[in-house]
């Protein structure tokens, strides 16, 4: 009995606790501890999928063979198994690393099919070293810290790995005082719109600035908390700070922006997490629809049920549920078929040659149409570049994030952005603009609400609607990718508020029809058994622009739809400009067809949709260019995100921001011309990029004023190249004209004087202004008094 509670019955090793008590006894022999010792911890990664793909009596003959092996290669002191695929040996340091090796090409070559890969971690026993237990746990701790690492196999516990243990016991014993005493805070980045590049929301984000151990990663203290089972506390905190921080900003008198709250596995089996966050919203008293459920793809492996039945509930209550980090894993589909998701968000690092690998374009096209198909957003983090940015708008991403559009901030930074990007509210607090609330603005998409739609026509409305979600050709012809340009909030939205047409060309009938939730067309209402040719010349008439009344009546011509279709084009599309509204601006319009034949007849399926924040969106790409078209500096639009990415990012050493413009500007454009104020500009221009392109950012802001960022500096160099402009005339020969002007300057110390973009703009501004102040061609350092 005593033999079988000391052997592990699978493999015939000691088991754990036969292997402490026995190497307890051999680490206390003073003969024995005269030679080199080592425990070493042995742990076999993706085990669990070796059962699921090959079955669990495979899985027994693997850990058996690799106990055999391990036996046979390391026999001199004690083999045991601890617990599942874990190991742990006691033996003398020769050869340790050479002798894993052996071990590791023995285990891969079990089953080379299998996709396992085996650590090791490795403590040497020191001489005053006492407890076994705890340099078994040495010896795993070095194991684990190589986990994600499949190109090593061994790790030596060194002090590095003491730091983190230690660091790792600060922190599960300090997070409590860290929340209580605001060393836990809240930062927020934000969301935009990927075609307009709007904001649309915000992603919460704890950050731990601790007294004793300075600013700690997320990375480091998230996966400590986690383990230690405290991470629900941390979660809590930050939904609770998120809801007062909503209703602060809105009191402020800020347009309310949703937040999405990111939540680990473990909170699910911690706490009830949906009355956390339901807690947090009601004494705040803000909309469920501000707050957003982020849960990662592997926290979704969960199978006792938990997980799931929280996230239906937290649906079911009014809140969204976001799947982060999709298609980190290999199950992503499954998940798609099992759960429901309101938004898919994945990173751009599974995207890195998106630009060289057409592959990668196709796939992602594909899984984005896909989303819209089932009625889900998506949305792309890590977001860094505008070549990404343009990406992104190429394959129909709805939304994203990442340093190109603004790093992680502070609550009183959140209120500078949105102060610098006229955000403040205008009366309406909901989270993002309700379609209704669009019909009634002066950008309204499509016609106003009909509020005196009958229950007769609300069945038929439905019907229409139903109609559309089982026509195969609805689905195709929704399907092309069109739908990602509007920024519907989902893909039933765009189904309520498309124009869905059939009509039979042959008899010239309406057959079916779906006009948009209003069910007509300015004030005109259509119906099945109507003219096809009388509506679409009253459409024509009514709702199309003059100059384009032409192009739109021949594509919609009956007889010029059959002889095409005859000479082989069965679909088409056109894009025109559509009077939504006789009060608002006419809106661009995509109008999509294909044609089939049915039993006899010709039939033609016709799709509408609004295209024009599509349209706006390439102006603004247009707008957004990198460079300044008179300067070639860069311009505004791509000069602040770099700036802000190069502040986020800086550790040590001094930075300045520099204000300049030319003094009496208009004077120049009033004596000698625009186009002399524009030679001007552009000698200015070179010159700031020969004194400080190389090491700096210089941009052309607008009109005749200049902006530069450059880092490492030292002050008296850096008051040295701004003299070179100050305090000096400078002329420029523009035909037969000198044109004499001065430059004055403005500038700021980072971090001296300021750290965020806005606060060390707001004082360069400030600065400049001093200087102009007492004369022309003046330079001044910013000063808090």
């Amino acid at each position: 009995m005593l033999r079988n509670e000391e052997i592990d019955q699978l493999t015939g090793l000691s088991n754990l606790y036969s292997f402490r008590a026995k190497a307890q006894k051999m680490i206390d022999d003073p003969e024995l501890r005269k030679k080199d010792l080592v425990i070493i911890y042995f742990d076999v990664e993706n085990f669990k999928a070796y059962n699921a793909k090959f079955g669990f009596e495979a899985g027994d003959r693997f850990l058996q063979n690799m106990s055999k092996s391990i036996k046979k290669i390391f026999q001199e002191l004690l083999v045991a198994r601890f617990s599942d695929d874990h190991f742990v040996v006691l033996a003398y340091a020769n050869s340790i690393e050479a002798r894993i090796n052996d071990v590791y090409r023995r285990v891969k070559g079990y089953n080379p099919d299998a996709d396992v890969q085996m650590k090791a971690g490795v403590y040497e026993l020191e001489y005053d070293d006492s407890d076994i237990s705890m340099a078994c746990d040495k010896a795993r701790m070095a194991c684990a810290s190589i986990k994600n690492s499949y190109d090593v196999i061994v790790r030596v516990y060194d002090k590095e790995i003491g730091n983190r243990i230690n660091l790792a016991n600060y922190i599960m014993h300090n997070v409590n005082e860290a929340i209580l005493k605001g060393y836990i805070k809240v930062y927020y980045q934000p969301v935009v719109r990927v075609l307009s590049g709007k904001i649309c929301g915000f992603e919460a984000l704890a950050r731990w600035i601790d007294p004793e151990h300075g600013f700690l990663m997320p990375s480091v203290f998230i996966p400590i908390l986690e383990d230690a089972h405290l991470i629900y506390k941390l979660d809590a905190f930050v939904v609770r700070q998120v809801c007062e921080d909503i209703k602060e900003f809105t009191g402020q008198g800020y347009k309310a922006f949703p937040v999405s709250v990111n939540f680990s596995r473990a909170d699910f089996h911690q706490r009830d997490m949906y009355r956390v966050v339901n807690e947090a919203v009601t004494s705040n008293d803000i909309p469920k629809s501000l707050i957003h459920i982020e849960i990662t793809e592997s926290a979704l492996e969960d199978e006792s049920g938990i997980l799931k039945g929280t996230m239906d509930k937290f649906r079911q209550g009014g809140y969204q549920v976001w799947m982060d980090d999709f298609g980190s894993g290999y199950s992503s589909f499954n998940l798609l078929k099992d759960y429901e998701f309101d938004v898919l968000k994945f990173d751009m690092k599974f995207l890195q040659d998106f630009a060289s690998k057409p592959r990668e374009t196709a796939i992602w096209e594909n899984i984005i149409n896909m989303a819209e198909e089932i009625g889900i957003q998506t949305l792309a983090e890590g977001v860094e570049t505008l070549e990404t940015w343009d990406f992104l708008k190429r394959v129909g991403c709805e939304k994203a994030q990442g340093y190109f559009f603004g790093r992680p901030m502070s609550k009183e930074e959140v209120v500078d952005y949105l102060d610098e990007y006229g955000e403040k509210a205008l009366g309406d607090s909901s989270a993002e603009p309700r379609y209704q609330d669009l019909l009634n603005d002066d950008n309204a998409i499509l016609l106003e609400e009909d509020t005196t739609e009958t229950l007769e026509e609300q069945k038929a409305s439905l019907a229409e609607e139903l109609y559309m979600s089982n026509s195969e050709m609805y689905t195709k012809l929704a399907a092309k990718g069109f739908a990602a340009l509007l920024e519907y909030n989902s893909y039933s939205q765009f189904q309520k508020y498309s124009f869905f047409i059939v009509a039979d060309l042959t008899n010239d009938k309406l057959l079916n029809l779906h006009l948009s939730k209003q069910r007509k067309i300015l004030d005109k209402r259509y119906r099945s058994e109507d003219s096809y040719e009388d509506m679409i010349d009253e459409i024509v008439r009514d709702t199309v622009i003059q100059e384009e009344k032409g192009d739109v009546s021949t594509f919609f011509n009956r007889d010029r739809l059959v002889l095409a279709y005859h000479s082989g084009i069965s679909s088409d599309d056109i894009e025109f400009h559509r009077i939504a509204n006789v009060k608002v601006a006419p809106r661009w319009t995509h109008t999509t067809y294909e044609i089939v034949e049915e039993d006899g007849k010709l039939v033609a399926y016709f799709l509408s949709f609004d295209i024009d924040e599509y349209k706006k969106s390439k102006e603004l790409v247009t707008q957004m260019a990198e460079r300044d078209t008179l300067t070639g500096l860069y311009n505004r639009h791509t000069a602040v995100p770099l700036i802000r990415n190069r502040l986020y990012r800086r550790q040590k050493g001094k930075a300045a921001m520099i204000m300049m413009d030319v003094d009496e500007f208009r004077d120049i454009n009033d004596r000698f011309g625009h186009l002399a104020g524009d030679e001007v500009l552009r000698r200015i221009a070179a010159r700031l990029d020969e004194i400080f392109g190389r090491d700096g950012i210089v941009c052309h802001i607008d009109q005749d004023e200049f902006l530069v960022f450059v880092e490492d500096v030292e002050e008296s160099d850096l008051k040295n190249r701004i003299d070179r402009f100050s305090g000096n005339v400078f002329e420029v020969r523009f035909h037969n004209d000198l044109i004499p002007f001065t430059v004055s300057c403005g500038y700021v110390i980072h971090p001296d004087h300021g750290r965020g973009y806005h606060d060390l703009y707001r004082k360069a501004d400030a600065a400049l202004c001093n200087a102009k102040s007492h004369g022309n061609g003046l330079s001044q350092k910013y000063d808090e008094g």
